[in-house]
Formats: C-alpha cells, structure tokens, sequence
C-alpha cells in the first residue's frame, strides 16, 4: 500500500485502515508532494457513517484532526467543517443532531 492508498483508505474509514495508519508510521511509504483531496462526498460519507452509529464520536473528532493536520491532504472545500470536528471544545461537543444538521448543509450546496 503506498501513502496515496494508505491517506485514502484513513480518509474513507476503509477496510484496510489500520493497516494504513501502520504504514503512515512505519516510515516505509514514499514522500511525495502529491496531495490527496477530501471531498465534500466524502465527508458526507463520513458523517452518514457516524448518524448510522458505524463510527463513535471519539473516531469522527481523530479523523478530523487527522484531516486537519496533515499536510499532504487538501482539505479546503470542507475546511470549515474540519475545524468544527475536530475543535469540540471551541465549537461544542458533536452529538448526533449536530452531525445531521452538517449533513444536511452538505447536501443542500
């Protein structure tokens, strides 16, 4: 798995992701500057994973930071959304209302 695969399967809560956390900090993957992009699709998958009850809201808050902090993901076009997920104390604490309500500005934009 290489560091484009590994960022896209963390991003997406993908089967193989704590494989691909290893491999982010095993070192072994090639550096690159290419940038993997997270979508608005793709947060909306997120957050229907968390509404489901698939993920906790200790998962969605790490995947946010995670989001948030890496620079070779390109966060931009949900930017906003990152820094509330992952800024509970500043934005207030995520519970299940709040998550739908995000959803649904995604899906109405």
């Amino acid at each position: 798995m290489n560091r484009v695969e590994s960022l896209s399967q963390i991003i997406s809560f993908g089967e193989r992701r704590e494989q691909a956390y290893s491999c982010l900090v095993g070192g072994s993957l090639e550096s690159s500057c290419e940038q993997v992009v997270v979508t608005k699709q793709q947060l909306a998958e997120v957050l229907n994973k968390y509404i489901l009850g698939d993920i906790c809201t200790d998962d969605l808050e790490e995947w946010a930071m995670f989001v948030e902090c890496r620079d070779d993901i390109d966060h931009a076009t949900i930017e906003d959304y990152i820094y509330a997920l992952s800024n509970p104390s500043v934005m207030g604490e995520i519970d299940k209302d709040k998550i739908v309500q995000m959803a649904q500005l995604l899906t109405d934009v």
